[in-house]
């Protein structure tokens, strides 16, 4: 079963996390919020949840490994609860129980909100596009990988292990020179379905 790291975050990152949640809540600029803590917002999100880089001085140190990237973490975050972040977190946890050949497939997700379902800490991974070129990745200055067959892989590895997923093609990441998925709200399980919360 997947660890829910209550301990990852240091008192100034949970009121980090506080501090965003509140903010997304009550519908104010995140301007604001980015400047101050000096973090980067994500093009991505979706359902209301938004995606930044959570500063590694946020966590505690021994969470944090070696990274090409900026940051080890990334927080996907929203005012308010989610089913889309309930399934993510139930997808991880089953990818987990069935074993390292699955949990390989999927962006480690480190600590979450248990109660609300608000946010989630998931590794932060490199995107893989399709496109080369990508315009919401070049407009966002976020750097990707360069991959056109790399969705299909993933289908493919997924359905082989008796996964279903939609919308496959900008969800696909790279972490430790293997492909992931990095967002996996959509996926699900062919013959022992995801469990479904109404938040």
């Amino acid at each position: 079963m997947a660890r829910n790291h209550q301990e990852l975050l240091t008192d100034p990152g949970e009121r980090f996390v506080e501090e965003l949640c509140s903010v997304l809540h009550n519908d104010e600029k995140v301007e604001a919020f980015i400047e101050r803590y000096g973090v980067k917002e994500f093009t991505g999100g979706s359902l209301g949840r938004r995606i930044f880089s959570l500063p590694d001085s946020l966590v505690r140190d021994d969470f944090i490994g070696d990274t090409d990237l900026e940051t080890f973490y990334v927080i996907k975050a929203s005012g308010k609860p989610l089913p889309h972040s309930y399934r993510e977190i139930k997808v991880w946890q089953k990818a987990c129980d069935l074993g390292r050949k699955h949990e390989s497939l999927f962006a480690p997700i480190h600590a979450w909100d248990a109660e609300d379902y608000r946010w989630l800490i998931m590794r932060r991974v490199r995107p893989v596009s399709p496109h080369k070129g990508d315009i919401a990745y070049l407009l966002s200055g976020q750097e990707y990988i360069y991959d056109p067959d790399a969705p299909e892989w993933m289908e493919e590895e997924l359905t082989e292990l008796g996964w279903t997923v939609e919308d496959v093609e900008m969800n696909v990441g790279v972490l430790n020179d293997g492909l992931c998925m990095m967002d996996y709200g959509g996926v699900d399980r062919r013959d022992d379905s995801i469990e479904v919360r109404h938040l």
